[in-house]
């Protein structure tokens, strides 16, 4: 991961997105960061960025109520959240005369949308509960996709069992500083902070708290234009394909399930192609808060361009002119407890 992106460096990050995730300097700790921008840490640490992986037996929402068992028609088996303990959450599966046993460590996810837990089953083999948490129903139901899988015995009735390349995968997106190396992650990685957008920053707080000029700024996110900065935020909300990827551009046009991932969608709209790359995610985010809190935001942004006023090169709308996201980007339910609004900006049309 880059923390000083000289001209050169930046260059070679834009054609290399993935260069900016390399370990190329220490971390310092998002704690060193809010020392002296102490307003900007205290709204992050508070967001759901920072929220999206946690010590499975400090989330409230999936330790309320325990005991709690739930029968799995699918497999005629019975899961139980059996109780917290220092270690995490114990999950047992009872299936006939079969029991098996995991223990749910880590909580996946804010809340936002959902908590899933993972853990480890008796042999160390590493499990996504069969069991989440949604914020739509505020209670406990079946993992999205267990449903695509019939268990045949009570190891698997604990949920799917995931390869280690899967466990670097998701904790990869869910943390701060991972090192995949160490496979599960230390306390301090937990959750997006600083570090995760703006590189290592250890020899910056360093010269910071020495009174001596850092050898350059660390590394800023929000000076990427359009298409960088989708594919940097992309390395977890959605790859996108380049704009001469056809065939990858239209299975995402006709794939409903691509509505989850934010930075793949938005590549499809002509606002974000005809800006030339003035269109980013921070022109409509501010990664530091969560969504619902950012207001009037996203109307900001659309009457930047479709303003009857200043009337630039964009067209407008003849409906209103205000709350613009709620029909050119309409929410859709492509899982089933949870709903998503759809990136690809553009007027909705029935059918």
């Amino acid at each position: 991961m880059l923390v000083y992106v000289p001209a050169s460096a930046c260059q070679a990050y834009l054609t290399d997105p993935i260069r900016f995730w390399r370990h190329e300097s220490a971390y310092a700790g998002s704690e060193a960061c809010g020392s002296c921008h102490s307003e900007i840490y205290e709204r992050q640490f508070g967001s759901n960025h920072a929220a999206s992986l946690r010590p499975a037996s400090e989330v409230s929402q999936l330790t309320g109520g325990l005991p709690l068992a739930r029968r799995d028609r699918a497999s005629e088996s019975t899961l139980t959240l059996a109780g917290v303990t220092p270690d995490g959450i114990r999950l047992r599966a009872e299936m006939e005369s079969q029991t098996s046993e995991a223990m749910l460590r880590w909580a996946f996810g804010s809340g936002v949308k959902g908590i899933t837990p993972v853990g480890q089953a008796a042999g160390g083999s590493w499990v996504e509960s069969r069991l989440t948490w949604y914020e739509s129903l505020q209670s406990i139901a079946f993992t999205t996709g267990a449903s695509q899988y019939d268990p045949t015995n009570a190891k698997e009735s604990l949920g799917r069992t995931l390869t280690r390349k899967e466990v670097a995968e998701c904790f990869g997106c869910h943390t701060t500083g991972y090192d995949p190396e160490r496979l599960a992650p230390a306390r301090g990685e937990m959750g997006i902070h600083c570090e995760r957008c703006h590189g290592p920053g250890l020899e910056h707080a360093q010269a910071a708290a020495q009174g001596r000029p850092p050898k350059s700024a660390i590394f800023n996110p929000g000076s990427l234009k359009g298409f960088p900065q989708v594919q940097m935020c992309g390395a977890c909300h959605g790859r996108p394909p380049q704009d001469n990827d056809f065939d990858a551009l239209r299975l995402l046009e006709q794939t409903p399930h691509s509505v989850r991932f934010p930075s793949q969608r938005i590549v499809l709209s002509r606002c974000f192609n005809e800006t030339f790359g003035e269109l980013a995610c921070t022109s409509c985010h501010d990664p530091h808060v969560d969504v619902a809190d950012e207001g009037d935001r996203f109307d900001e942004a659309c009457l930047s361009c479709h303003d009857r006023k200043t009337r630039q090169h964009a067209a407008i709308c003849p409906v209103g002119s205000a709350d613009c996201s709620s029909c050119h980007m309409p929410k859709e339910r492509v899982m089933r407890h949870s709903m998503f609004s759809d990136h690809w900006i553009r007027v909705v049309r029935p059918n």
